[in-house]
């Protein structure tokens, strides 16, 4: 007669009833270990390889942050890659323009709000923040969520 070893008698359905409670304990501790070790060693292997990604991804963004040396060699006349790449003007946004911004992103709920119609006939002329820690936003969030809650 062949002889099984425990792992082999605890997978097999018609041998699994001859166990004792002991090996049954033993075979099933086997089981979980090995589960878990499985897990944890995957677990490993991603943590290793997200962690190699981040490397070669932060080492690339600094070889982009950091400025190229401008060398200007080459014939009379030539214009470097320096001097062809000059800065272009960059659009900064002063407080009226982040004004307007506001204003419009106002406009467009109101008008989501209450219809297309009524944006002719709106005008806002003042914009000021409401005292207090929450806001009304807030306030009807927490609200809606307490409603959808019925017990």
């Amino acid at each position: 007669m062949q002889e099984f070893g425990l792992m082999e008698r605890f997978a097999d359905p018609a041998l699994f009833e001859t166990l004792t409670f002991g090996e049954k304990v033993a075979a099933s501790l086997v089981t979980t270990l090995m589960g878990m070790g499985t897990t944890f060693v995957i677990l490993i292997l991603l943590w290793g390889c997200i962690a190699f990604i981040s490397g070669i991804i932060r080492r690339s963004e600094q070889r982009k942050s950091q400025p190229q040396p401008a060398t200007s060699v080459g014939i009379i006349g030539e214009t470097s890659t320096a001097e062809k790449a000059a800065p272009q003007p960059v659009a900064v946004s002063t407080p009226s323009d982040q004004g307007q911004e506001l204003i419009a992103v106002i406009m467009a709920a109101i008008a989501a709000s209450q219809g297309g119609e009524v944006v002719n006939k709106l005008k806002i002329r003042k914009i000021s923040r409401i005292s207090g820690e929450r806001t009304t936003w807030s306030v009807a969030g927490s609200a809606d969520c307490i409603d959808s809650r019925k017990i």
